[in-house]
């Protein structure tokens, strides 16, 4: 299994917000979510294609979600806003009301597991059993 650390922003994206429109739980909308963008050379460098998942794992958690490739500066991965990156970043808000989604460390790892559907990322990220 291959890794790679980096540094994880999160934000919103065209895609994500159009498909938003659509409905939470479309199709459409978990796969604008459900990815990761990063360098063509970090990329590489753990041995994944595009398309193919990954495992995010932070402090906080870990989600498989899919690896697209990006003009991300090296070292650096971006995940749009939604129920994946919620699993790995902090929920503390520190009295702003928007928890940290930037600069949170997170290691990148090649993965055989499936992304989750939305139903299940949120009953984990609910704590249901």
């Amino acid at each position: 299994m291959n890794y790679m650390k980096v540094i994880l922003i999160s934000g919103r994206t065209v895609e994500q917000g159009t498909s938003l429109e659509i409905s939470k739980t479309s199709e459409e909308y978990s796969n604008n979510v459900a990815m990761i963008m990063m360098n063509e050379n970090d990329m590489k460098e753990i041995g994944v294609k595009e398309g193919e998942n990954v495992e995010v794992n932070t402090k906080f958690g870990s989600a498989v979600v899919r690896c697209k490739e990006s003009k991300i500066d090296h070292g650096i991965a971006f995940m749009p806003y939604g129920p994946w990156v919620n699993m790995v970043i902090g929920a503390d808000t520190q009295g702003t009301g928007m928890p940290d989604s930037k600069g949170v460390e997170a290691e990148i790892l090649t993965t055989d597991k499936d992304v989750l559907r939305i139903a299940n990322v949120i009953t984990q990220i609910k704590g249901i059993k």
